[in-house]
């Protein structure tokens, strides 16, 4: 595809998503009793992600689960957007997709008490989420579920392997082009972070590879 047409082609999925977002906000979605008894019956399950009403009784490893009482309404959302945002999807890009997704759904659950939670908000944070991605890739590419781009470097995150920091941040420079990202902020998953100061570095013939810690934005790593 061009990269005009590719251009047009997800400025009409903004759109798309943007329709969508007005539809749900004035609770107009549409998603009839039929259909949502389906959904709840059988939740949407794909790409290396489960939707369910109940906890799994067993584990699959790899698989992410999005555990919660909306099943249907969430099941549905999801069905929508594989179609939609289907044309830039492929089989590599497709589980960073839905993963995101999840993991959306998944932070909206844990952010709120149980007794706040309501279809329309999950399907707001999916959708947000949705919408982020889609400008990413309109922009470059979206990113991985783990991955940000901090001053244009690449940066792939280990969230909870550092104690005292929200997680572990790995990047490479170039041996002639050194890049140091202490103190840089980035977003991820809706919160602010920034990366602390390089504990080590691992060099190669071309690159090196430098690990820090993060933290949320106001916290010191390493604290």
């Amino acid at each position: 595809m061009a990269k005009r047409s590719r251009s047009r082609a997800l400025s009409a999925i903004l759109s798309l998503l943007q329709d969508l977002e007005d539809l749900v906000e004035s609770e107009r979605w549409n998603l009839d009793a039929g259909s949502l008894a389906a959904w709840r019956q059988e939740p949407w399950a794909g790409a290396d992600v489960v939707i369910s009403s109940k906890p799994a009784e067993q584990s699959f490893g790899g698989d992410t689960f999005v555990v919660t009482q909306f099943a249907g309404e969430l099941s549905w959302l999801f069905e929508y957007l594989a179609r939609i945002c289907g044309g830039f999807l492929d089989y590599q890009n497709k589980y960073a997709f839905y993963g995101r997704l999840a993991d959306a759904a998944n932070k909206y659950h844990a952010t709120r008490s149980p007794h706040l939670h309501n279809p329309k908000d999950l399907c707001f944070a999916v959708l947000r989420e949705a919408t982020r991605m889609v400008d990413e890739q309109r922009r470059g590419g979206f990113t991985d579920r783990n991955t940000v781009k901090v001053r244009g470097i690449e940066v792939l995150l280990y969230p909870g392997a550092a104690a005292g920091a929200a997680g572990l941040a790995v990047y490479r420079h170039s041996v002639d082009a050194p890049v140091d990202l202490a103190g840089a902020p980035f977003i991820h998953q809706s919160t602010s972070f920034r990366i602390g100061h390089v504990t080590q570095r691992v060099s190669g013939e071309t690159s090196v590879t430098c690990m820090a810690e993060y933290a949320e934005a106001g916290e010191s790593p390493g604290d």
